[in-house]
């Protein structure tokens, strides 16, 4: 992505560093946003381990943490860390460690939906 380097748990987006509290394992941009999926260790899994996708505007200010309300059509409603983001058009998708993958509100981080990939 132009203009956006990694390295560790920092972000460089221009002129603009954020720093997160564990490593960054993926971005993905979406109307001016910058989505943040963060790696989770093996730690004790708390809010900030299991709603580990970041929203960020181009000036480093956060917008969002992912929700941890799971939508109402979901059987299980354990909730694991999130181990991959993806845009599919125009549409922000996020997928758990069980192959769930969620439709996520840019603009808010809401969970829409969900389905199975796995």
């Amino acid at each position: 992505m132009k203009g956006v380097s990694i390295e560790g748990n920092n972000l460089s987006v221009g002129n603009t560093k954020i720093t997160a509290k564990y490593p960054i394992k993926k971005v993905e941009r979406i109307n001016e946003k910058y989505i943040v999926l963060l790696k989770i260790p093996r730690v004790e899994l708390g809010v900030e381990e299991l709603n580990n996708i970041l929203c960020y505007d181009k000036n480093g200010k956060m917008c969002w943490r992912i929700s941890s309300e799971l939508p109402s059509n979901i059987v299980s409603k354990e909730q694991i860390p999130y181990v991959a983001i993806q845009i599919l058009n125009g549409k922000l998708y996020a997928t758990d460690f069980w192959g769930r993958k969620f439709n996520v509100d840019v603009e808010n981080g809401k969970l829409i939906d969900v389905k199975i990939v796995r």
